[in-house]
């Protein structure tokens, strides 16, 4: 090969070994690992009453008056036999107290507990949750947060029937309600990409991580642990780094159909939400290095896919330097402008090619999928919402590298 500038031609081949390792890597998990959850059915919800075991369900509230209000009606309607539901009131100055103790007597489920201080190095939620749990009356903990709905009133059954034999841990799927604009649209996209990871790496015996909005566990498994310790002062981690730590490849199921499912209420600025992501996704860091593995692969393959495409189809040593034609034999010369320029020869459509076909895989994949999750988004829509996520991926991963979780503020 005549060498117009070695540099770049070194780089004409190795860009295109990386955009078909992140390919090869890809396909990997969209053949192997999503497809696991496109086969996946939920265990039958017909048990009888009498053998299905009592559950608390635990909300921890901060002001949150408003939605407890139209939350615990809808919790008290729910079709199970032997539930309660248990508030921990988190220093509430919205006459949230006040209305848990007048309809306390009303409500038979209905319990709470009151926070009034916060130990030091115990960050509020987690210590919210774990005064909740040490009331609870029950060995079965069903966790969702006071701006969620249940989608039906089978929700506590539909997860507790995905307990079979040696299962602790049930992971649930919380969507987001619709509402017009981007900001929406790409919450619902996010949200979707991370219950299609954490549930198919569940059924590929590889837990990694659950939503609160919609997970139960054992609260012996909670003991066991010794709750939150590991992690009680940082403001994130209640609900995916416990997972992280207590999950097993044989003990955790996951429930995926429309009754057990539950909606939240998504965030309408973008600086909310901004926030909001900085502080999940700043506890990944603590999450076992295998998983960190796992995931890293798996965003980082999608970054290359993406991303490679250009440069690989515009990097043009001509570009960069100015070289002279005339010391070039015309044989060279009318090789290197077939190679070089005309870019549809036989290597080109064959990146491109490849291209097209993960597209069209991943898009069919993520379809049923999708279907699968109640058709949190709209089919079509995937190919241009996962090219958004892979930005998505690389801003929140540069700022989570250069993130402390441990000063992270709530808000």
């Amino acid at each position: 090969m005549y060498f117009l500038n070695p540099y770049i031609d070194i780089l004409d081949l190795i860009l295109p070994i990386l955009f078909f390792s992140a390919i090869v890597v890809q396909l990997v998990y969209i053949l192997f690992i999503f497809t696991k959850l496109i086969n996946h059915d939920d265990f039958s919800t017909e048990i009888e009453n009498q053998s299905l075991p009592g559950v608390s369900i635990i909300i921890a509230a901060f002001n949150e008056l408003g939605n407890l209000k139209e939350l615990i009606p809808l919790l008290a309607k729910q079709d199970y036999p032997n539930f309660e539901i248990l508030i921990a009131d988190d220093r509430s100055s919205d006459g949230t107290y006040d209305y848990l103790l007048n309809n306390e007597e009303k409500l038979e489920n209905l319990s709470f507990v009151r926070i009034l201080d916060l130990p030091q190095h115990f960050t509020a939620k987690k210590y919210a949750v774990t005064m909740a749990i040490k009331k609870s009356k029950n060995n079965l903990l069903l966790f969702t947060d006071s701006d969620c709905r249940p989608e039906s009133d089978q929700w506590i059954k539909q997860m507790v029937c995905q307990l079979s034999t040696g299962k602790q841990i049930v992971l649930g799927f919380s969507k987001y309600s619709y509402k017009k604009g981007m900001l929406n649209s790409l919450i619902r996209y996010e949200t979707f990409q991370t219950a299609l990871q954490y549930f198919s790496f569940a059924l590929a015996k590889m837990p990694y991580m659950g939503v609160g909005r919609n997970l139960m566990y054992e609260k012996n498994l909670f003991w066991k642990n010794n709750g939150f310790v590991r992690h009680q002062g940082l403001l994130s981690g209640d609900d995916d780094l416990f997972v992280n730590e207590v999950a097993t490849k044989d003990n955790v199921a996951i429930c995926i159909e429309n009754d057990g499912q539950t909606t939240s209420i998504p965030k309408t600025l973008w600086k909310e939400w901004f926030v909001q992501k900085r502080r999940h996704l700043s506890v990944g860091k603590r999450y076992k290095l295998k998983d960190k593995f796992n995931l890293g692969l798996l965003w980082f393959s999608q970054l290359l896919s993406w991303f490679l495409l250009i440069p690989i189809f515009f990097l043009n040593p001509d570009w960069f330097v100015a070289p002279d034609w005339s010391r070039i034999p015309n044989d060279v010369l009318k090789q290197y402008h077939l190679a070089h320029w005309y870019p549809f020869n036989d290597w080109m459509r064959l990146i491109l090619g490849i291209f097209i076909f993960w597209i069209f895989t991943k898009w069919l994949i993520l379809g049923k999928a999708n279907n699968k999750l109640s058709k949190t988004i709209n089919n079509w829509k995937i190919p241009y919402f996962d090219f958004l996520y892979a930005f998505y991926l690389f801003l929140f991963g540069v700022v989570t590298i250069f993130s402390n979780p441990k000063k992270i503020k709530w808000r």
